[in-house]
């Protein structure tokens, strides 16, 4: 057919102007029968489209080697046409000698990949007539190939020749070089550039100055790019864009405040190094604070005592200086039985006559604690005091984490701003032996702060401690060093930049050392903040508006209040400040009339730690916070509260905190935090760290206990496997091997929300898994996460099998595709995640119970993406009623198996179409 075309259309007389053949089952062939009709030189067609045609390269080269003839064409889309490589760079050829040509689509092709960037090198470079360039989806990055060169330093050059294109398409590709944002802001006719969907990660402030004056005359759009500068993140579409660069260009400074947040697990030395790099003191003085407790003093003992958090605190501290007690002295005041489990001894429980309010139970829990550690606990997350200049009018603030299971839910939400410097701690010791508790710390950490989002070039260093221990002769020196070396490559090569630094910190405590180890970390962290914020500029109003917030926390903590403030009352602070000072900042007031605008400013504030938001609500000064609230909650020697003071409590009130506790924790910081509460849960709802059960009592899936190993689903009646003859099962893999700790916890927390009553509830729920109830308790769903496999499981249970479909799709979509669906919607907050999936086996028997414990024991079978038409808008869950059933919505979560082999532990063959039964 095409044949018998071309002929006609290379016909002098055929006055045929435009032709749109999409979609047609074009090959090849048939692209090059049109070629050939279009290069001959009688042809008037001035518009070609042959969109969703696969001509692949055979037909992209014939029809470059057209253009080179042609003079009629002014319109060619050949996107999604299977064009590689090859096929692009052939096009490009054709530009270069082509002078009429005027709009070109290239959409959704393969021309990424390789390397060969004729397209633009030759082709766009050149060419003088071409308005008109969409280049969206095709795997353009910028990884170098052979020659050194990359596809954005092609695009790059190529655009700072060009003077004839107006609009540019490069969506939904992976560039990241920052030059092709100068050469845009730089063109003189570009006025539509629409780049977002890629890998950039900063402007330089010389191009954001450049495009703030060019706003006017180009539309750029940078959304779903995860920007740090300007800090627009995933949000800088051509408005928003728009709006912060003339808020720029009014009144720029540069930031000159950035955090440190210290990571490790627990006894790493986090607060060693905090307190070793804020020390204004001798650092001989500072190696007596490193003392064991045995060698503690009478003041650093009270010191502990005035910090445990409790109603009785001061009493204990009083007690210790009335006393004289010493660290030494500590096991005389606590009995410890054959099983570990401490209680007051004599000596304690006479002295509760003159201090009636200590509670001398938990007391002796505590001093148990800090016996057995031997060092001081951080609880929660601390905002360490003093700050450490670095020079060029910067400071550094240190965030101390603690590393307690518990907190890491909380972590996640302070640790996923790309606008903050990570130090990971690792103990020396742990590099030799796979057994030591910390082996790997830098690796799982790396990957956590991977998991939370993009880091920014040079903002993670690494660290290692307790070399007095390996320089004492308790770890081989030489096999030390050289494990700490290797392994710091390796990390370095799995960071994507965000390592810059050749080597990692020495922290050496000994008193000849300290002075050297301070130095060496305040030069690293010098280097690392210059890499980080060196193009980091925001608007003036920006760092005024922090200055008012930080200011209303100081007056709310002078006055024990909450540090709480809605958007209407940041509002009425601005106004106030504009009224007091009103030359400070001529655009400060246009926060307050433009939502979008204060919205920008506010994530900002979020980027530097002054605040958090969470819907209406924000929290000022969310760090110091958080170190006062959840550690009221949490089993340890700093947090000894009777709320859970030991394992059997945590397990009898499964994660549930009544208002009466949360008032009670309050109130040792707070003047009436019962005036606020209501306030505070929906924050902390929000934020998705807790559900309200009912109006006095919340759920923290944080304070859930573990399920390991898995008979207590058995042993209480959760799972009747033996009555199940239907099962359907779906498997999430991450592909790097790492899952987040705190992922499955909010995870549970987002189902609880949107499931129906009683469809999830406390006593079916621990930190790695939970048993839904669903079609009145006969069908089970068992939700269940294996950090170490690094695997979310939904697997669905019922009596027969039409039980184990849902409401209004019963006999289109199983429960288990109901609940995978709310579970995908999720983990889209977790977009540097990659999870494969697959269904499991559907038969029972590889569901079995094993030794009393629930375990699957069958193949996984891999699913493949079904590619689906997207919607003219998002698709909306509540709009088209997921909560309920799965309807026609969920298009773009269909899957298809990539294989159909039986179950290699059964023998089954399987079969997964909706209605059928497992075959006998």
């Amino acid at each position: 057919g095409c044949t018998i075309l071309a002929e006609s259309l290379g016909q002098s007389q055929c006055a045929l102007r435009e032709l749109t053949l999409e979609k047609n089952d074009i090959g090849g062939e048939g692209a090059v029968a049109l070629a050939h009709a279009l290069g001959s030189g009688g042809s008037k067609l001035q518009s070609l489209v042959l969109k969703g045609n696969a001509i692949g390269d055979v037909g992209a080269m014939a029809l470059g080697e057209m253009l080179q003839h042609n003079d009629s064409l002014r319109i060619l889309d050949i996107s999604s046409c299977s064009i590689g490589n090859e096929g692009g760079a052939a096009i490009g050829s054709g530009l270069s000698m082509n002078a009429t040509l005027q709009t070109l689509n290239l959409d959704k092709n393969s021309l990424g990949s390789g390397s060969n960037h004729v397209l633009f090198s030759e082709g766009v470079s050149t060419n003088k007539a071409l308005k008109t360039l969409h280049l969206s989806g095709n795997g353009i990055s910028d990884e170098e190939s052979l020659d050194s060169s990359t596809w954005g330093e092609a695009v790059a050059n190529a655009l700072s020749s060009n003077t004839s294109l107006q609009y540019l398409g490069l969506s939904n590709n992976a560039l990241s070089e920052g030059s092709i944002i100068d050469e845009v802001a730089a063109h003189t006719s570009i006025t539509t550039a629409n780049l977002s969907d890629n890998d950039f990660q900063s402007i330089s402030i010389e191009t954001q100055l450049k495009l703030a004056g060019r706003m006017t005359t180009l539309d750029m759009d940078l959304s779903l790019n995860a920007l740090s500068s300007p800090p627009l993140g995933r949000l800088a579409d051509s408005t928003n864009l728009r709006n912060y660069l003339t808020l720029l260009a009014s009144e720029k400074t540069a930031v000159t405040r950035i955090r440190l947040m210290v990571c490790g697990h627990g006894g790493v030395g986090k607060s060693t190094f905090a307190r070793a790099i804020t020390s204004e003191n001798d650092p001989s003085g500072f190696q007596a604070s490193l003392s064991p407790v045995v060698e503690w003093g009478t003041d650093r003992l009270m010191d502990w005592a005035s910090r445990l958090g409790t109603l009785w605190a001061e009493d204990a501290a009083r007690l210790i200086f009335d006393e004289g007690i010493t660290g030494k002295d500590l096991t005389n005041y606590v009995d410890t039985d054959s099983g570990g489990n401490s209680s007051p001894s004599e000596l304690l429980n006479s002295c509760s006559s003159t201090y009636q309010s200590i509670d001398t139970a938990s007391f002796a829990k505590a001093i148990s604690a800090l016996c057995a550690k031997g060092y001081l606990s951080t609880v929660g997350v601390v905002k360490v005091q003093g700050q450490v200049p670095i020079g060029d009018n910067r400071t550094v603030s240190l965030v101390d984490f603690a590393g307690q299971s518990e907190f890491l839910v909380s972590h996640q939400l302070l640790l996923s701003s790309l606008h903050t410097l990570c130090l990971i701690i690792q103990p020396a010791p742990s590099f030799e032996s796979r057994d030591h508790r910390h082996y790997g710390s830098w690796k799982y950490w790396r990957q956590f702060l991977s998991s939370l989002g993009d880091r920014r070039r040079g903002s993670l260093l690494l660290a290692v401690s307790q070399l007095d221990k390996v320089l004492a002769g308790e770890v081989n020196n030489c096999d030390c060093e050289d494990l700490i070396s290797n392994e710091f490559k390796k990390i370095k090569e799995r960071s994507s930049g965000a390592i810059s630094c050749t080597e990692a910190l020495r922290l050496d405590y000994r008193p000849g050392s300290i002075a050297d180890t301070i130095y060496r970390a305040k030069q690293a962290l010098s280097k690392s903040t210059n890499e980080v914020a060196h193009s980091w500029w925001v608007p003036n109003s920006y760092e005024t508006l922090s200055k008012i917030a930080q200011n209303v926390a100081k007056t709310k903590s002078a006055n024990h209040e909450l540090p709480i403030l809605t958007r209407d009352e940041l509002v009425h602070e601005i106004n106030n400040f504009c009224e007091r000072v009103p030359q400070s900042s001529a655009l400060l007031g246009k926060l307050t009339t433009d939502p979008r605008l204060l919205q920008k400013a506010i994530e900002y504030m979020e980027a530097v730690g002054d605040v958090m938001q969470a819907g209406d609500q924000l929290l000022i000064d969310p760090i110091g916070w958080f170190s006062t609230f959840l550690a009221h909650f949490v089993k340890d020697d700093l947090a000894v509260s009777t709320i859970q003071i030991d394992n059997s409590a945590l397990k009898k009130q499964r994660g549930t905190i009544h208002l009466a506790d949360v008032i009670e924790a309050l109130e040792h910081e707070y003047v009436s935090p019962h005036e606020h509460i209501a306030q505070i849960m929906e924050l902390l709802c929000g934020l998705e760290l807790c559900v309200p059960l009912d109006e006095t009592s919340f759920l923290f899936p944080c304070l859930l206990p573990h399920l390991s190993p898995c008979i207590e689903l058995l042993d209480e009646g959760f799972l009747n496997i033996s009555d199940v003859s239907a099962v359907r099962g779906h498997r999430f893999r991450e592909s790097s091997g790492f899952i987040p700790p705190g992922l499955f916890l909010g995870l549970v927390a987002r189902l609880f929300q949107r499931l129906a009553p009683g469809t999830m509830e406390p006593t079916r729920m621990w930190k790695d898994c939970a048993v839904l109830f669903l079609n009145n308790k006969s069908t089970r769903v068992l939700l269940r996460c294996d950090l170490d496999e690094s695997i979310i499981d939904a697997v669905g249970m019922a009596p027969s099998s039409e039980q184990i479909f849902v409401g209004a799709a019963k006999g289109q979509a199983s429960i288990v595709i109901w609940i995978v669906h709310l579970i995908k919607m999720f983990l889209r907050n977790y977009s540097q995640l990659k999870f494969d999936e697959a269904w499991l086996c559907t038969n029972p028997e590889c569901h079995a119970s094993r030794d009393g414990r629930y375990s699957y024991h069958g193949s996984e079978f891999p699913l493949l993406s079904r590619a689906t038409s997207k919607k003219s808008k998002a698709h909306d869950c509540d709009a088209e009623g997921c909560q309920r059933f799965l309807g026609v919505g969920h298009s773009l979560d269909l899957m298809q198996l990539s294989c159909h082999e039986p179950c290699t532990t059964c023998g089954k063959s399987q079969v997964f179409r909706l209605r059928d039964v497992i075959d006998d």
